[in-house]
């Protein structure tokens, strides 16, 4: 708990002097003073002042704001709610509280401000909420709060410092892509009977001419007898592929068209995060990889990678444009041939040129695939060649596809 400047400072000199004006004028009067009835009127005041004051300094130090969320998260074009409690920890109760709380540069809020009372040892809870129109990420607080004792004599504003940190997603957009030519012994069921992952039984089946040994299963088959002693069971496995994925954002506004460029990086944002969130309900790995003029930020791929690679891309801002533009090939060649084998590559950005795709067929080699996520419709690139997988992103929509 901290006191604010500002307007607190001048309202404590102002009571300051009353209560020195009372000391100065009343006291004086009290005790050289000869007449009974000034006497008691002289003590009532003073009596007031001194417990109104006193009253006011026992509320500062019983009044608490507590927030229910350290940090939240929420995506973006969504409301954020947030719960706060106000708490009356002394003996004496608080008659009218004025309660604020920071909206962090939201631009829209519902209910920041409220007014109540708190009895003693009690507590209020109240909340607000405000419209995450932007993506980022926001410092929600301080809290202020007003108040005074009972005569009003001496009102006080104090200010805790605790805040909330609301991190603002990307924009939830709808992605519905087949997962193909994943790696066996993974978490998603398969066709191929060549993916069964033998520490996944599903059941049993009589044995057949040309079934391994190794399938039988003895104990289930000593309990099973047929007709002529002894019948063998088979054990049957579930067929099950790994999908690990990376997304590749290639953001560098130099690569975009000057008009579009920040539309169309918040486009490439977007689908980053939607095809996260297709990976994350399939439960499978991923990673991510945000190229910019600034930084390369990298997350390798593996399971519960989302939260960090939507905070990295809420944390995401712009660069400046100038006149150099990055190659981002070079940097996905060089990052992806850390990967393990299997992994599919999401590349999401403007179109890139006849070379560069011809390059990037390297990747093959090192049993890596790759597809292509092209965010300008005017710059769909013709590749006559090799078994490009690419998709046209729609500029704007739920769909991206």
């Amino acid at each position: 708990m901290k006191r604010v400047k500002g307007r607190k400072e001048a309202e404590v000199i102002r009571n300051k002097g009353l209560l020195t004006a009372a000391l100065l004028i009343l006291a004086p009067v009290y005790v050289f003073t000869s007449l009974f009835a000034l006497q008691f009127l002289c003590l009532f005041f003073l009596f007031i002042v001194i417990g109104s004051r006193l009253y006011t300094e026992h509320l500062v130090r019983s009044i608490k704001i507590i927030r229910r969320d350290i940090e939240l998260r929420e995506f973006r074009q969504q409301w954020a709610r947030v719960e706060l409690i106000a708490e009356n920890r002394g003996l004496l109760p608080v008659f009218l509280l004025a309660l604020r709380d920071g909206t962090g540069m939201l631009p829209l809020s519902k209910g920041n401000k409220t007014l109540c009372s708190l009895p003693a040892r009690s507590r209020i809870a109240f909340e607000w909420q405000g419209y995450c129109s932007d993506r980022g990420v926001f410092m929600l607080g301080p809290t202020t709060a007003q108040g005074a004792d009972p005569l009003g004599l001496f009102p006080f504003q104090v200010a805790f410092s605790e805040q909330t940190k609301l991190f603002v997603y990307p924009t939830p957009r709808s992605a519905s892509l087949p997962f193909r030519d994943g790696v066996p012994l993974g978490r998603l069921l398969s066709q191929n009977i060549l993916h069964e992952d033998l520490s996944r039984p599903r059941s049993l089946r009589p044995y057949q001419m040309g079934d391994e040994q190794r399938r039988i299963n003895w104990k289930a088959s000593a309990r099973s007898p047929g007709r002529f002693g002894m019948s063998l069971m088979i054990n049957e496995y579930e067929a099950t592929v790994s999908f690990p994925m990376s997304v590749f954002l290639n953001l560098d506004i130099n690569a975009y068209p000057v008009k579009k460029a920040l539309s169309f990086i918040e486009r490439a944002i977007e689908v980053g995060a939607a095809l996260c969130l297709l990976s994350a309900q399939k439960q499978q790995d991923m990673g991510l990889i945000v190229f910019s003029q600034r930084k390369t930020f990298i997350i390798n791929p593996s399971r519960f990678t989302l939260i960090p690679i939507l905070e990295t891309l809420a944390l995401f801002e712009s660069d400046a444009r100038t006149e150099e533009k990055g190659n981002c090939v070079d940097i996905l060649l060089e990052k992806m041939k850390q990967f393990s084998t299997g992994v599919k590559i999401f590349y999401v950005g403007p179109a890139l040129a006849n070379d560069d795709y011809v390059r990037l067929n390297i990747l093959k080699k090192f049993h890596l695939n790759i597809e292509y996520f092209i965010i300008d419709e005017r710059a769909v690139p013709q590749i006559g060649y090799g078994n490009v997988r690419q998709y046209q992103v729609k500029e704007f929509g739920d769909d991206i596809l």
